[in-house]
């Protein structure tokens, strides 16, 4: 079963059950096959179908081993180009997940402040 916590996006293609995984091993292979950086992959993924094969079939290698090219594009021809870049997508938004910064009202690693009148009383 997927755990959307750790940004696994489960779906189904040609019958059968996958996790998309853009965890961060995801992104060095991205980066290292691809000589995409992490700043640039969505720039590159709209624009170029052969990108989108190979970003997919990187993602899906934590779960399901290597795969060739080919074997991801069929999952793509499957479900359609656009139903796996919005699994895609969602992927690398849960690789990017927000973190509480000083700009959103708390400090690193403290949690945010209350909003007055919503303290516990003790």
């Amino acid at each position: 079963m997927a755990n959307k916590l750790k940004g696994e996006v489960p779906f189904t293609a040609c019958g059968s059950d996958f996790v998309l995984v853009m965890d961060f091993n995801a992104l060095c292979a991205i980066d290292t096959e691809l000589d995409i950086g992490i700043d640039e992959i969505g720039a590159k993924l709209a624009g170029s179908a052969p990108t989108i094969r190979s970003v997919f079939r990187i993602g899906l290698a934590a779960k399901h081993g290597e795969m060739t090219d080919l074997e991801a594009g069929r999952l793509i021809g499957d479900m359609g180009p656009t139903r796996a870049a919005e699994l895609l997508a969602e992927a690398l938004k849960a690789a990017f997940p927000e973190v509480q910064t000083p700009g959103n009202g708390a400090a690193p690693g403290k949690p945010a402040p209350r909003k007055p009148g919503t303290t516990r009383k003790r």
